[in-house]
């Protein structure tokens, strides 16, 4: 089955937040009563879900919101592919360029 060249941006970043997520901490979130580890975990969880349901342009922006929300860090890579998963779902970076401030 062939996929949208969006739709495998928004995987290949999703894929890399994943790698990350390994050495995610067992802090809690303030406000949250959670670990990092158990938000991004949902986090992604509910990124994939909506990817599998052909909405990978809002799974792409819950999960930059909801990683924005933890501080959950992330490394210029990271910030590489949200480039291109945004520019694949025709997306204005400058709007979410904020996300820069996560980077380690």
């Amino acid at each position: 089955m062939f996929d949208s060249k969006a739709k495998r941006k928004t995987i290949e970043f999703l894929k890399h937040i994943q790698v990350l997520s390994q050495s995610s901490s067992d802090r809690i979130v303030d406000g949250f009563q959670r670990t990092e580890k158990e938000l991004i975990n949902e986090y992604m969880a509910e990124c994939q879900e909506l990817i599998d349901y052909d909405e990978w342009g809002l799974g792409l922006e819950n999960l930059l919101s909801n990683m924005y929300k933890i501080r959950f860090t992330i490394d210029s890579e990271s910030i590489e592919k949200i480039k291109a998963a945004m520019t694949e779902c025709k997306m204005n970076y400058e709007e979410w360029r904020f996300i820069e401030e996560l980077v380690k």
